[in-house]
């Protein structure tokens, strides 16, 4: 069963200025960033996939990637690698930008 972020990275109450405190706090701050990274990642090629009205089969075989490798992609249960990643946003007309903060 997946757990929704909240779940994960629950505040409890530690003493304010602690290294516990500051500890978890940056741990929250990890978890939370890497699951809507992993989770926004998903969801984008899930939602795209749908838009061009197109089945995971279908861009398994277009891609060349495993259909099981893509449905845990959208589920966010997988970080594909760059090459996977370029792989699928071709085949879905997407791009991505990187650009400094």
């Amino acid at each position: 069963m997946t757990k929704s972020y909240r779940e994960i990275a629950k505040p409890t109450k530690l003493v304010l200025g602690s290294d516990l405190e500051k500890f978890s706090s940056a741990v929250r701050k990890q978890v939370k960033d890497e699951y809507e990274l992993t989770f926004g990642l998903g969801n984008l090629v899930s939602k795209r996939r749908e838009e061009l009205e197109i089945s995971q089969s279908v861009l398994a075989s277009e891609t060349g990637i495993p259909q099981a490798d893509i449905s845990r992609i959208e589920c966010g249960k997988a970080n594909p690698t760059i090459k996977t990643l370029e792989k699928i946003l071709d085949a879905l007309q997407l791009k991505i930008i990187v650009s400094k903060k």
